[in-house]
């Protein structure tokens, strides 16, 4: 069976993704450290964490959030995936795998991993690359424990110079992305049976 056209963009979309992050590897901690320490030290402070708790974090890129993590809490089950190899080799470098570290190449649609066994799930600053956003906020949903949370930390449309930034993006890299509104992505969170609660953004 041929894949319709709109999987092809999807294929080509996702090749394009893994080329460009693939490149950024060895240098994009250093490259978006001052946006990464801003927007993950949100994340990690709004969290609702003991320190016992599995994590999934989709497009875990390096691995940053989790290392971010095991400062405060040592003990968490922490799990990575990515589409880029490259952004997972540097991942396991700062946290190699054991019993509560793994990391796994690939996309959220084709790794295997339980449903309902992670009590968090997070996805930061990658969901406006998403081709299926619904769909992968619906499986975000089915593998987040009852009273589990799912965080979504991203681009937002409301402010210009993600625009003028997304623009850029495009031209240098040839992606297509995805920019939510707030209300969107609370509209999205819904459908998959997931509440949305405020956030203040960053500016």
């Amino acid at each position: 069976m041929e894949a319709s056209p709109s999987r092809h963009d999807d294929q080509r979309q996702a090749r394009r993704v893994v080329r460009h992050y693939s490149r950024l590897a060895p240098a994009y901690d250093r490259r978006w450290d001052r946006y990464s320490r801003g927007s993950l030290g949100k994340l990690v402070e709004r969290l609702p964490l003991s320190g016992d708790e599995r994590v999934l974090d989709i497009a875990c890129g390096t691995g940053r959030l989790e290392s971010l993590l095991r400062q405060d809490h040592p003990e968490l089950d922490v799990t990575g995936v990515d589409l880029s190899p490259h952004m997972i080799e540097v991942a396991r470098t700062r946290l190699p795998e054991d019993a509560r570290t793994r990391w796994y190449h690939g996309a959220l649609e084709t790794v295997k991993l339980p449903e309902s066994s992670f009590d968090v799930v997070t996805c930061n600053n990658a969901f406006h690359l998403f081709p299926e956003q619904q769909e992968s906020l619906l499986k975000m949903a089915r593998l987040t424990r009852p009273g589990g949370v799912v965080a979504i930390v991203d681009w937002c449309r409301e402010y210009p110079q993600i625009g003028a930034l997304q623009l850029v993006v495009r031209l240098g890299a040839g992606q297509r992305r995805r920019i939510l509104t707030r209300a969107e992505l609370s509209t999205m969170l819904g459908n998959a049976g997931l509440s949305s609660l405020p956030v203040q953004p960053q500016s």
